[in-house]
C-alpha cells in the first residue's frame, strides 16, 4: 500500500460502484414482484426478506466469477459495509408494523424507504454522489406508492427492481469512465 492509497477508490473500482450488488438486488425485487403479481404476495414477501440475506454472498460470488479485483485487506470499508447491512434486519419490525392488519400493499413501499435510507451511507463508502440520488429516488418511490398508489401490491416492487438495475448501469459507467485504463 502506498501513501497515495485511496480506500474509497479501491472499494469503488473493485466493486464497480456496487454494480453487481445493485444488479442482484434489482433482479431479486423483480422476481419478488412477479410472484406478487401472480397472487403470491406472502411468498413474494418471504422471497425478498430471505433472498435479501443472500445478496452479499451471491454478489461476491458473481464478482469473483467475472474477475473483479479484490479489495485491499487493509481497507476498513468492508467492515462498515457489513454493519450497514445489519440496518435492514433491524428495520424489519417497522415493515411488519406497516403491513399489519392486512395492509400487504404497504410492504414494498415500506421496504423501499428502508432500502433507500440504507443506501445513503454508501455515498461515503464509494465516494459516489449517485448513491444520494439512488437513496432519494427510492425514498420518493416508497412515499408515492405508500401514500398515493396504494391499490396494488406489485408495481412498487417492479419499479424498485428497475431502479436498481438502472443504477447498476449508471454506477458501472461512472466507475469505468474514471478508471485510467478506460481513458487510454
Amino acid at each position: 500500500m502506498t501513501d497515495s492509497y485511496d480506500q474509497h477508490a479501491d472499494y469503488r473500482y473493485c466493486n464497480r460502484g456496487a454494480a453487481v450488488y445493485l444488479t442482484v438486488e434489482g433482479f431479486l425485487w423483480l422476481l419478488s414482484a412477479t410472484l406478487g403479481a401472480y397472487g403470491q404476495s406472502h411468498i413474494a414477501i418471504l422471497l425478498l426478506i430471505i433472498g435479501g440475506m443472500f445478496i452479499h454472498p451471491v454478489s461476491l460470488g458473481i464478482s469473483r466469477i467475472i474477475g473483479l479485483s479484490r479489495i485491499e485487506k487493509s481497507n476498513p470499508l468492508p467492515i462498515l459495509n457489513t454493519w450497514l447491512a445489519l440496518m435492514i434486519p433491524l428495520g424489519l419490525p417497522l415493515i411488519f408494523m406497516a403491513v399489519s392488519e392486512g395492509r400487504t400493499n404497504l410492504f414494498y413501499p415500506a421496504f423501499t424507504i428502508l432500502i433507500g435510507a440504507h443506501w445513503l451511507p454508501f455515498i461515503y463508502i464509494y465516494a459516489m454522489k449517485s448513491f444520494a440520488v439512488l437513496a432519494g429516488v427510492l425514498v420518493m418511490i416508497g412515499i408515492v406508492f405508500g401514500f398515493v398508489l396504494t391499490n396494488s401490491f406489485s408495481p412498487c416492487g417492479f419499479t424498485v427492481g428497475g431502479v436498481h438495475l438502472i443504477f447498476a448501469i449508471v454506477n458501472s459507467y461512472l466507475v469505468r469512465a474514471e478508471t485510467p485504463e478506460s481513458n487510454s
